[in-house]
């Protein structure tokens, strides 16, 4: 890998460190719910999947606290001081303090519209040359996500390697089929195919604007369609407009 392309990587981590910041200073809700099981047990596991071990099992009438959910896992914390996470399915006799039996809804737009965290994989056409690329984004309002974008285009006389940060703003969460609106700035490294053309790696600056449009399929996935302008600037008297096609499908937790 060159110079330049570890510079772009670079540039990504660093991104993504700043975009994190925010994040170590969350504070614990002091209003989470509590509830008996009504259960014999409930099996708790380390993490908010079936692949996690089972750590604890938390026993009938015993009192938990409901801290937070993550799809079709609720993390629970019980009287003595044990945490862990527990499936939607298995909570099906778990009570209020008043006796009232709780219930739990699936995983579905709802929990899209509450989401923080998206996580994406798309592919396209990057100014005719064929492009793979992945996108991290982190909603900090109800209408304005912080994206890292991270592609590379492989073409018939270069390739390219495109990390940007970007502002993305959609007008219409709730809508099944979404418009949103992008702007950002990132770099692209390009590397000529040496065996055609003996040109140097090139570094430029780049300035996006986008637009596309999110199609909510079910649970927690997305259908993404994005259209991006990449404008670089080069240091040669005119600066290079290029053109981007993606589809792809986002993941929310």
């Amino acid at each position: 890998m060159s110079n330049t392309s570890l510079r772009c990587l670079q540039l990504v981590l660093s991104s993504l460190i700043l975009l994190c910041l925010p994040m170590t200073g969350a504070q614990a809700e002091d209003d989470n719910e509590k509830a008996t099981v009504g259960n014999t047990y409930i099996d708790m596991r380390s993490g908010p999947g079936r692949a996690y071990p089972i750590f604890y099992a938390a026993e009938h009438d015993e009192i938990v606290e409901l801290i937070k959910r993550r799809t079709d896992w609720i993390k629970i914390n019980t009287k003595r001081g044990k945490t862990g996470w527990a499936h939607v399915s298995d909570l099906s006799e778990l009570y209020d303090l008043d006796g009232k039996q709780l219930a739990f809804s699936n995983a579905g737009k709802d929990d899209y519209l509450s989401r923080r965290w998206e996580l994406g994989f798309n592919g396209g056409d990057f100014e005719g040359a064929n492009v793979l690329g992945a996108t991290v984004g982190y909603r900090f309002t109800q209408n304005l996500t912080a994206e890292l974008k991270l592609s590379q285009a492989s073409g018939q006389f270069s390739d390219s390697l495109v990390a940007a940060a970007a502002i993305m703003h959609q007008p219409f969460p709730e809508w099944r089929i979404s418009p949103f609106f992008i702007i950002g700035a990132g770099a692209i490294d390009t590397s000529p195919d040496t065996t055609l053309v003996q040109t140097e790696d090139r570094l430029d600056n780049t300035l996006l604007v986008g637009a596309g449009a999110y199609v909510y399929l079910s649970r927690r996935f997305v259908l993404r369609l994005e259209y991006n302008n990449h404008l670089a600037l080069t240091s040669r008297d005119e600066n290079e407009e290029i053109n981007e096609w993606k589809m792809g499908f986002n993941v929310f937790f």
